[in-house]
């Protein structure tokens, strides 16, 4: 049955209602109201919104579910980096209405696993009608740090540490699709990516040293330029972040080749953080005692731009929303 030969408000009270969470303890409000209510978990509230179609994540390897899974770990992601626990998730839908109800509620149970994954309780949100289906996710999260940490405070002299690994996306960048569907490393490592909650505790536990943070959704040699761009600072790269074992067999220790794979990539939901020296110790104690993986990588400098030691140039590439891959230096 196609989504076109029922109603909405069957859909909602007959299928998506079952992948709601009940309210909040203290609440008042739940579904079928048009809001909801809670007590602050936390002194500080953090609120984001992520959005995307899903034919943007939707790679040859990857479900529904998989593509409704990705999204919602991207929205979780930029709470991480900002110290924020994510707490309660609100979720609007685009779907076509010629899409099947088994479709559309595989991509609610890919929502919902990831939701349950992190531990976020979906609340509610809004279903609407669209030819290119898409999923908009707002998280509401709270964080005990009294100034969470922007991507725009990095310092000269800061120390860069990279959370995550990588080279599984940027295969799959600079190789093409086709070619990264064969290997199975890379489809393992993508289907369903991960964010680590566990760095945001540690950001609470130090946002004084920590001056600078973001997630990395969209590549990480974006993200670093994006950090020394917003805080008018340059990146010395001393070492590549933690990267799959395969990686060093396809890139045969080539330099070049690591850092390709490394930089050009997303959805690897790592953290950049620009880490005053006076903190480094305590920071990375704390990465080790939550099981953390990250890497040192390198320094704030003076000036702008990024500079891999070792490379006399980089080519860095960004996914964009409305043009894909695209080259930003």
């Amino acid at each position: 049955m196609k989504l076109g030969e029922i109603s909405e408000k069957s859909f909602i009270e007959g299928v998506l209602v079952k992948y709601l969470a009940g309210k909040p303890a203290l609440s008042h409000l739940e579904f079928p109201d048009d809001a909801s209510d809670f007590i602050p978990l936390a002194p500080r509230t953090v609120v984001s919104v992520d959005a995307s179609s899903i034919a943007s994540v939707k790679l040859p390897w990857r479900s529904m579910g998989d593509a409704a899974w990705s999204i919602a770990s991207g929205a979780v992601s930029d709470h991480v980096a900002k110290a924020s626990r994510p707490a309660y998730a609100f979720v609007s839908m685009g779907l076509a209405p010629d899409m099947s109800v088994e479709e559309a509620e595989s991509i609610l149970e890919g929502l919902n696993q990831a939701f349950t994954h992190y531990g976020v309780k979906w609340l509610g949100g809004d279903t609407n009608r669209s030819g290119d289906p898409w999923i908009s996710v707002t998280i509401v999260g709270f964080t005990t740090a009294k100034k969470p940490p922007s991507r725009r405070g990095a310092r000269e002299g800061d120390v860069l540490v990279v959370t995550g690994r990588y080279g599984a996306m940027g295969y799959a960048v600079a190789r093409g699709f086709n070619e990264a569907a064969r290997q199975t490393w890379v489809v393992e490592n993508t289907r369903r990516p991960l964010v680590d909650l566990r760095v945001g505790t540690v950001i609470a536990l130090n946002y004084k040293s920590v001056h600078a943070s973001m997630d990395v959704s969209d590549g990480l040699g974006y993200t670093l330029l994006e950090v020394a761009r917003s805080s008018n600072v340059g990146l010395k790269i001393r070492r590549p972040p933690l990267l799959y074992n395969e990686v060093y067999e396809v890139c045969d220790g080539k330099l070049e080749c690591l850092y390709e794979l490394a930089l050009n990539g997303g959805e690897e939901y790592g953290v950049v953080m620009a880490v005053d020296r006076d903190g480094l110790k305590k920071v990375l104690e704390d990465l080790d005692s939550y099981d953390v993986e990250y890497e040192v990588v390198g320094e704030v400098s003076s000036g702008g731009g990024l500079i891999v030691e070792g490379l006399a140039s980089t080519r860095i590439y960004r996914w964009d929303q409305f043009a894909g891959y695209v080259k930003y230096i």
